[in-house]
């Protein structure tokens, strides 16, 4: 018994000297870890900090050891210096008796989204241990991998209650790594989103995205019947993740503009001009018959070698004018000798419920008629003159007649 615990214990000792003997070395022994980097992960165009642990597993050294590191694209030293010194290190210098070395570098704009290698030595004269084969690597990262929305179209610019659309949207991944599983979701659900998807689903996936790479997405929307001419927005949910497996998610709008181009006539709805050579009063009617709502509207006459404008102003401001309704205003002109068919050329300028100007020109039309034309027509009555002029050559004649024959009379009676 007691030569077995004796057996054991002298076991235990020669075990002990030889991790001892292991750890131990009669030269020195350098070891550097990378203890930290600040910021983590550091983005392109930052300035990151360093920091490493210098250990000794053997003896004391000799000479000063120098620490130096070797930056190479996409890192450069940033008001520090490559080399620093960090005198002897005591035999098994480890744990909190390890010396602490840091370098300020600074990272390219240019760097990519990855893990990148920081080159370093540690030297005793001219012996010394070299970290060149990515043991050192710091972490570069954007802060947020985004996902930009860099052009949204609509066909048509303007989607009429009722008929359809499509709104393409077009994506860029301007982060510097890889994006997956981007998912893109309209919102429509709520009570005052005028649009709804048509024969398609209200999501789109992209299953993958390169950096600086684009790609398009359309969906396919239809207008309500009911829907009221205007902008609208309707949220689009975007969510997706990086090469890490970080996940995103961004809220966007997309702009719906809900109307149709306006539909305006302009004619003349009475007037009293029926002959050249006349004035008179003739009333414009200006009718909306579209679906949209017409505001600011402005009518201005042009200028016509037909007539004459009586009215003090050629211009005249009509305001709104409701879809299905009509405004009117009356001009008095003179018409000139010799006009067969008045010609009446209106502009009229005005804005859809959108606010999209537009401008119109019509030339009006009013036929003119001759006397007895309008006698025809039951316009004019016919004229009585030649009646009155027969009356009055029948009284003449009779006159002189009638004295001739009282003078025949009267001789005869003489005698």
């Amino acid at each position: 018994m007691k030569k077995t615990l004796m057996l054991l214990l002298i076991s235990m000792f020669l075990i002990s000297l030889i991790q001892v003997t292991a750890l131990y070395s009669d030269s020195p022994q350098l070891k550097v870890t990378l203890m930290s980097q600040d910021p983590d992960p550091v983005e392109p165009g930052q300035i990151v900090t360093a920091k490493f642990k210098v250990e000794n597993n053997g003896s004391q050294t000799s000479k000063d050891v120098v620490v130096k590191i070797m930056p190479k694209f996409p890192f450069t030293i940033y008001g520090d210096t490559p080399e620093k010194n960090i005198g002897q290190l005591k035999a098994l210098a480890t744990g909190a008796d390890a010396a602490i070395v840091e370098f300020k570098l600074k990272v390219d704009d240019d760097a990519v989204e990855e893990d990148t290698e920081l080159e370093l030595a540690a030297y005793m004269g001219e012996a010394g241990v070299s970290y060149t084969n990515n043991e050192f690597l710091i972490d570069i990262q954007t802060h947020d991998a985004v996902l930009a929305i860099t052009d949204i179209t609509s066909e048509p610019s303007l989607i009429a209650p009722g008929s359809t659309g499509k709104v393409t949207i077009m994506v860029k991944n301007t982060a510097d790594s890889l994006l997956k599983d981007i998912k893109f979701k309209l919102d429509m659900s709520g009570s005052s989103t005028p649009v709804a998807p048509y024969q398609s689903s209200s999501e789109r996936i992209i299953a993958q995205l390169n950096s600086n790479f684009q790609q398009t997405l359309t969906f396919t929307v239809i207008a309500k019947p009911d829907a009221a001419s205007g902008l609208y927005k309707v949220p689009l949910n975007i969510s997706y993740n990086d090469e890490k497996g970080t996940s995103y998610t961004q809220t966007d709008v997309l702009a719906v503009i809900i109307g149709e181009r306006p539909k305006i006539n302009a004619y003349i709805k009475k007037s009293t001009v029926q002959q050249a050579g006349k004035n008179g009063k003739i009333t414009l009617e200006i009718a909306n018959a579209g679906n949209t709502n017409l505001k600011f509207l402005e009518l201005n006459l042009l200028p016509s070698e037909d007539y004459q404008l009586i009215t003090p102003s050629s211009y005249f401001y009509l305001g709104d004018v409701d879809s299905d309704d009509t405004e009117s205003e009356e001009i008095e002109v003179y018409v000139n000798e010799g006009v067969e068919k008045l010609k009446l050329p209106v502009k009229l300028n005005y804005a859809d419920a959108n606010n999209q100007p537009f401008q119109q020109q019509f030339d009006l039309e009013l036929q003119l008629y001759s006397i007895s034309e309008l006698e025809k027509f039951g316009v004019l009555e016919k004229s009585k003159v030649w009646i009155y002029v027969l009356i009055i050559i029948l009284a003449v004649g009779g006159f002189f007649y009638y004295k001739k024959y009282w003078r025949k009379s009267k001789n005869g009676k003489g005698k």
